[in-house]
Formats: structure tokens, C-alpha cells, sequence
């Protein structure tokens, strides 16, 4: 019988210690072998019962680990996870198992789905995307990949959202409507109407943030 690979967790930070936790309680669980940090005291004085590994610069892989990115600004989460793919390594998705995916659901590489998140019917999570506690991606819905979608939010039927796209807290994006690749949606908005790529909106309902000159 073949051994299951052993997970090894990009990023030792808090996303990287609520991983740990996610990752044990997975639908598949997974042993963790540790963290890839290039921070070797990312973990001083936290409670945890493996370590980090070594440097994800210097870091090669090996056939019995896989890997799974625990980071949440995109930029730097894009840098670490080519690094390693560059290197031959191989990336597994990560789903709680109070998570509820749906019939028809396609998930990419790299995905973590966090506890007592919905993937409805038919939607389509891309590689590296992250969906936090309690958000819902509906029926028919894309989320491109790179994307992270944090806590409570409500991505509703047949809404496409581009790659490398955030979306905050307790935000809404109503059916059928578009955010393009690199947006940012603002934590507790309500998107009534697409959002064009680039760009970075807030409110009630959600429009273009504007720095207002001194």
C-alpha cells in the first residue's frame, strides 16, 4: 500500500498556524511534516507542535512531501509557490471537512477551503485560490486563480471573479456580475454592478475608493 505524502505549509505565520489546524481536519487529513518560512523565528513564542523546516528560497522538494500556500498577500504568495513549482514541487488543496463542495465542483491546485465554507453546484475555484470561514461561492461561479476570499462572504450565482482578486470580509457580490483580475473589494461591501480589473472599491453599495488630496 502506498504512503500518503506528508503536507509541508508555505508561510508559518498566523494564515500558516490556522492552516495547520484546517489541514489535520481535513476531509482527507493530512500529516503535517512542518513549515517552509524564510523567517526562521516566525514561530517564536507560538505553541506549535512542528517546526520550520528551512528557508523556502533554499528549500528542494522531495517525492514525499506535497505543498500547500498559507500566505495572504497575493504578490508574495505568487513569488513563493513559483519557487517551489520551479523546483519540481507538487501542490495539494486542503478541505475542511465542515466545508460543504457540491456536485460538479472543480478545484484547482493549491486550494484551501476553510471550515464550514460552501462551494456550491458547478462553481469553479482556480489554482491557489484560498476561501475563508463561512464564505459561500454559489452555483456557476468562477474564481480565478491567486484569489483570496476572507471571512462571511457571499459570492452569489454565476459571478466571475478574476485571478489575483481580493475579496474582504463580509462582502457581497450580487448574481451574474463581473470583478476583473488584481480588483479589490472592501471588507462589508455590497458589488452591485462589475467592477473593472485594477481597480479598488468599497461600500454600501460598492464604489471606486478615492484618496482624497490633503
Amino acid at each position: 500500500m502506498m504512503m500518503k505524502k506528508q503536507l509541508v505549509i508555505l508561510g508559518a505565520g498566523g494564515f500558516g498556524r490556522e492552516v495547520l489546524a484546517w489541514a489535520r481536519a481535513a476531509k482527507e487529513p493530512w500529516v503535517v511534516r512542518g513549515f517552509l518560512d524564510d523567517n526562521p523565528d516566525a514561530l517564536r513564542g507560538k505553541a506549535v507542535d512542528v517546526g520550520i523546516l528551512g528557508s523556502i528560497r533554499d528549500h528542494e522538494p522531495t517525492a514525499d512531501n506535497v505543498y500547500v500556500c498559507a500566505m495572504g498577500q497575493i504578490a508574495h504568495k505568487r513569488r513563493c509557490v513559483e519557487q517551489i513549482l520551479g523546483r519540481g514541487g507538487e501542490f495539494a488543496s486542503v478541505v475542511h471537512a465542515t466545508a460543504v463542495v457540491g456536485v460538479g465542483v472543480t478545484l484547482g491546485r493549491g486550494v484551501i477551503v476553510c471550515p464550514f465554507a460552501v462551494i456550491a453546484s458547478h462553481a469553479c475555484l482556480g489554482d491557489f485560490v484560498s476561501v475563508n470561514l463561512h464564505s459561500t461561492v454559489a452555483h456557476d461561479a468562477i474564481v480565478g486563480g491567486w484569489s483570496q476570499i476572507h471571512c462571511h462572504v457571499d459570492i452569489t450565482g454565476g459571478v466571475v471573479v478574476g485571478e489575483r482578486v481580493t475579496v474582504g470580509s463580509h462582502a457581497s457580490i450580487l448574481p451574474g456580475l463581473r470583478v476583473g483580475d488584481g480588483a479589490t473589494v472592501g471588507a462589508g461591501s455590497v458589488v452591485m454592478r462589475d467592477v473593472p480589473a485594477g481597480a479598488t472599491v468599497f461600500g454600501v453599495p460598492a464604489r471606486p475608493y478615492v484618496v482624497k488630496a490633503d
